[in-house]
C-alpha cells in the first residue's frame, strides 16, 4: 500500500507539542484551574461530537472514491485507507483532546505573542505532498479567524485575564484555529493515509467542525463571563490592523485576581509591538466606524497642506479669474462621467486637471458664467493629485498596480470631495483600500515575481470601485473586507513556503558540513597509503559520499563513521596480491555503496575490479571503462546544490569588508535587504531568510516565500560596500502617511517665481 504516514506530515509546531495534563499543572491557583478544568469539558463535549461525525463523513468518501475508481491500484489506495480509519479511529478523538489539554494546562508557560516555534531543522527533501498538507490546514485555520474575529478578539483577551499576560494572538490561542488544526493533525499522524485523502479529511474537518465553531466559541466566551474573566469586555474589533489593535488593548488582570467592579478604571495599556522588518499584507479588517472624532495630528496637518498650497499659489502667480462655482452635485456629476468613461493608462496630475476644469466649462448651461472648482474643492483636487502622485512613483513603472492605482484616482476624489475625514481619518475605507492596493503593489507586484491570482484580485476589487461607487463608503468597506482576507491567506501561504525553503538550505549546510568531514577524513588514509589508481578513484568518490552521509545521519563522533574510515584505511592498504576472497570488506563496501545510489550489478563490477575478482584478461579493458564510468560519471552527493562561492570568497577579507562581516553576522533573519537590478537605480527587495555562521550561505526569498537570491555572507558584505545592495529603510508608517509627509515638505520648498510675478 502507498500510503503516506506520520513521514508525509508537514513540519507544523503541533508535532512537537510537550505532553501536559491540568492534573501536573499543582501550582494553579484553585480558581484558575477551576475555569481551566470548564473549558476542557466544553472542548471533549464539542469535539468529541464534531470528530466523530467528520470520520463518519470520511470513511462514506473514501467509499465512493473506491466506487469511482478507474484503476485498480486507486481503488485498492482508497479501500485502504478506509481500513485506516477504521482501526485507528477510536484514538483520534482522544489523542486531540490530549493536544487541547496541553495547550491549555500549560497558559501561564506559554508566550502570548509569540511567534510560531521554529521548524525542525533536519535534514529533509520538500516534499510536495507534506506542503500541499501544511498548504490546506493553515488556510482553514485562516478562514476560521477571518469567520469568527470579534469571539476570538474576546478570547484573547479573556485568555490574557486567566494567564496574566496581555492578549494572546489567534495563532497562540490555545483553542484558536491554528491550534485546533495542529491538534488535529497530530491526532491523525498514527493513521496511515495517502497524502490526497489525508487532505481529504482536513477538508471535512472544515465542513464539520471549522465552520459552526462560531457556536462553540460564543458558549466559552459565555463561559468565561459567567466565571467573572472580564465579564464588562465590549467584543468589538478596532478599524486598525490586527497588530496595533493588540497593542492597544489594556493589559488584563491575572484571573485568580480579585474581580474588578464595572466602574474600575481600565489597567493601564500593554506595550505597542514594533512592526515587523520589511512589508506583509495587513490582515483582514473588520468594517470600520467612523463615528469618532478625527485625527488632531492628521486634521492639524490637512489644514497645512491648504495654507501651504494657496501660499504656494500666491507666490507662483497670484490668484486667477474665477467663473462660478460648481455645486456638489454638478462636480461629482462630472465625476462621475470621468468615472465611467475610457480607463486612463497612465496618470498625470496636471493633465487630469485641466481636463476637470474643461469638462466643467462644457458642463455649464447655456448663457450662464462657466462652471468652475470651488477654492476648497480646487484645493481637494490638487491634493489628491499630489498624493497620487507619489504613490505611483513608489510603484514600479510599466507594472500591473500602477494601471490599478490610476484607475483609482477619480473614484478616491470623489470620496475625498464629498467626505473630507479621508484627510482626517487613518481609518477611512478609501483611505485604507488605496492604501492596501499601493502597498501591495510596491511589494508584491514586480516584473519578476509576479502573482497572476493576486493581480486578477486587485483587478476585480478597482473595477468594482469603478463600476459600483456612487457614494457610497460601503462599497470600500466591502471591497477592503475581501481583498483583506485574500491577503491574508496569502502572507500564510508565503510562511509556509518560505519555512520549506529555510528547512531545505539547513539540510543542505548540514550535508555540506558532513561532506566536508567525509573528505578530510578520506584525505587523511590516502597521505598515509599508496593505493591503486581505482581504490584511489573509488574512496575519493563514492565511499567519501557514504561517509558523509554516515557523519549526518550519525554525526562524526559516532562508532558508525569510525568503521567507515576503518573499511577505508583497509581497503588503501590492501596490496593487489591479498586474497581475493575477503568477503567481510565486501559486504561492509556493498552495503556502503548501496546508500549512495550505485546500482547492484555497478557495485559487483566496481568491487571485483578493486577486490582484484578479474578473471579474464580480454574483458579486462572493457570491464575497467565500466568501472571507470561508474566511479566518474555518477552524481556526487550534493552535486545539485547551488555553487554560492566564488574566488573572492577564497582571499582574506579587507578591513571594511571583516567589519562588514561581522555586522551581517548579528543582522537578524527576517531583514530585508535591496538588490540593484540595473545601473539605472531600479532595486528590488529580498528578504534575508537564513543565513550559516558555518557555511556562509545565505538565503534570500521574495515577498511571496520563493527562493530569490544565492549569496554568502562575504559575496553579501562586498555588494554592500559595493552599492549593489543595500539594507531596506524600515517604514513605520503607512504609504499614504508617508506621502502627505513628502508634499507637506515638497510645499514648503519655494520654487523660483514665475515670469511677471512679484515676490
Amino acid at each position: 500500500m502507498a500510503n503516506g504516514g506520520p513521514a508525509n506530515e508537514g513540519n507544523g509546531r503541533a508535532a512537537r507539542a510537550p505532553s501536559l495534563t491540568l492534573t501536573q499543572r499543582t501550582d494553579l491557583p484553585p480558581r484558575v484551574r477551576q475555569i481551566l478544568n470548564g473549558l476542557l469539558e466544553q472542548a471533549c463535549g464539542y469535539f468529541e461530537r464534531v470528530i466523530g461525525a467528520t470520520l463518519d463523513e470520511v470513511e462514506h468518501e473514501l467509499f465512493k472514491l473506491a466506487e469511482r475508481s478507474g484503476n485498480n491500484a486507486d481503488q485498492q489506495t482508497a479501500f485502504g485507507d478506509l481500513r485506516e480509519i477504521r482501526v485507528g479511529r477510536a484514538d483520534v478523538a482522544p489523542r486531540f483532546l490530549e493536544q487541547l489539554e496541553s495547550a491549555i494546562a500549560a497558559i501561564r508557560h506559554a508566550p502570548a505573542r509569540g511567534a510560531p516555534a521554529e521548524a525542525d531543522s533536519t535534514l529533509q527533501l520538500v516534499d510536495a505532498s507534506a506542503f500541499e498538507q501544511d498548504l490546506a490546514v493553515r488556510e482553514i485555520a485562516a478562514r476560521a479567524e477571518v469567520r469568527n474575529s470579534q469571539a476570538l478578539f474576546a478570547l484573547g483577551h479573556r485568555f490574557g485575564a486567566i494567564a496574566g499576560t496581555p492578549v494572546w494572538s489567534n495563532e497562540s490561542l490555545p483553542l484558536g484555529p491554528a491550534r485546533l488544526m495542529d491538534a488535529f493533525r497530530l491526532a491523525l499522524r498514527h493513521v496511515a493515509l495517502a497524502p490526497a485523502h489525508r487532505v481529504l479529511v482536513f477538508r471535512q474537518f472544515e465542513r464539520t467542525a471549522m465552520l459552526p465553531i462560531g457556536t462553540y466559541y460564543e458558549s466559552i466566551n459565555g463561559y468565561l463571563v459567567a466565571q467573572r474573566v472580564l465579564p464588562h469586555l465590549a467584543a468589538h474589533v478596532s478599524y486598525r490592523r490586527a497588530e496595533n489593535a493588540a497593542a492597544r488593548a489594556p493589559e488584563p488582570a491575572p484571573a485568580d485576581a480579585p474581580e474588578a467592579p464595572a466602574t474600575a478604571p481600565a489597567p493601564a495599556p500593554a506595550a505597542r509591538e514594533q512592526p515587523p522588518r520589511g512589508s506583509r499584507p495587513p490582515a483582514s479588517p473588520p468594517r470600520p466606524s467612523l463615528a469618532g472624532a478625527p485625527d488632531p495630528i492628521d486634521e492639524e496637518l490637512f489644514q497645512t497642506l491648504r495654507d501651504l498650497l494657496g501660499e504656494r499659489r500666491r507666490f507662483e502667480g497670484g490668484a486667477r479669474s474665477r467663473g462660478v462655482s460648481a455645486s456638489p452635485t454638478e462636480l461629482q456629476s462630472v465625476l462621475d462621467g470621468l468615472q465611467h468613461g475610457a480607463k486612463p493608462t497612465r496618470y498625470d496630475s496636471e493633465h487630469f486637471r485641466n481636463t476637470l476644469q474643461v469638462k466643467l466649462r462644457r458642463a455649464t448651461p447655456d448663457g450662464s458664467r462657466p462652471l468652475d472648482l470651488a477654492q476648497e474643492d480646487e484645493d481637494t483636487v490638487d491634493l489628491v493629485g499630489m498624493l497620487f502622485d507619489y504613490i505611483t512613483r513608489n510603484v514600479r513603472e510599466g507594472s500591473a498596480a500602477r494601471t490599478l492605482l490610476t484607475q483609482l484616482h477619480v473614484p478616491v476624489l470623489r470620496v475625498a470631495l464629498g467626505d473630507r475625514r479621508f484627510f482626517t481619518h487613518r481609518a477611512h475605507p478609501a483611505r485604507e483600500l488605496l492604501n492596501t492596493i499601493a502597498e501591495t503593489g510596491a511589494r508584491w507586484i514586480d516584473d519578476a515575481d509576479s502573482d497572476p491570482e493576486l493581480v486578477r484580485q486587485m483587478q476585480r476589487v478597482v473595477d468594482h470601485v469603478g463600476d459600483e461607487f456612487n457614494g457610497d463608503l460601503g462599497v470600500f468597506e466591502t471591497l477592503l473586507a475581501d481583498l483583506g482576507r485574500h491577503m491574508q491567506v496569502l502572507a500564510r501561504r508565503a510562511e509556509v513556503v518560505e519555512r520549506r525553503h529555510v528547512d531545505a538550505a539547513k539540510g543542505r549546510d548540514k550535508l555540506d558540513v558532513a561532506r566536508d568531514i567525509a573528505r578530510r577524513a578520506v584525505t587523511l588514509v590516502l597521505e598515509n597509503s599508496t593505493p591503486a589508481g581505482f581504490v584511489r578513484a573509488l574512496l575519493e568518490h563514492a565511499w567519501t559520499d557514504s561517509l558523509a552521509l554516515i557523519a549526518l545521519r550519525h554525526g562524526e563522533n559516532s562508532q558508525q563513521f569510525r568503521d567507515g574510515i576503518a573499511v577505508a584505511q583497509r581497503l588503501a592498504r590492501r596490496s593487489p596480491a591479498a586474497d581475493a576472497d575477503d568477503e567481510d570488506l565486501r559486504d561492509e563496501l556493498d552495503q556502503g555503496l548501496r546508500q549512495v545510489g550505485l546500482h547492484a550489478t555497478d557495485i559487483a563490477a566496481v568491487l571485483d575490479r578493486v577486490l582484484g575478482r578479474e578473471k579474464a584478461p580480454v574483458q579486462a579493458p572493457a570491464e575497467s571503462d565500466r568501472v571507470a564510468h561508474v566511479l566518474s560519471g555518477r552524481t556526487r552527493l550534493g552535486a545539485n546544490a547551488p555553487k554560492e562561492k566564488d574566488a573572492a570568497d577564497e582571499l582574506p577579507p579587507s578591513p571594511q569588508e571583516a567589519a562588514m562581516l561581522e555586522r551581517l553576522r548579528h543582522v537578524a533573519f527576517g531583514t530585508w535587504f535591496d538588490f540593484a537590478l540595473n545601473g539605472e537605480g531600479d532595486f528590488v527587495r529580498r528578504k534575508l531568510a537564513w543565513f550559516s555562521t558555518v557555511t556562509g550561505r545565505c538565503l534570500f526569498v521574495t515577498q511571496r516565500g520563493a527562493h530569490a537570491e544565492d549569496r554568502t555572507l562575504r559575496q553579501l558584505a562586498r555588494e554592500l560596500l559595493g552599492g549593489q545592495v543595500r539594507f531596506a529603510e524600515v517604514e513605520q508608517a503607512s504609504l499614504i502617511d508617508r506621502a502627505w509627509k513628502a508634499i507637506s515638505e515638497a510645499l514648503r520648498l519655494r520654487p523660483a517665481p514665475a515670469k511677471g510675478a512679484t515676490a
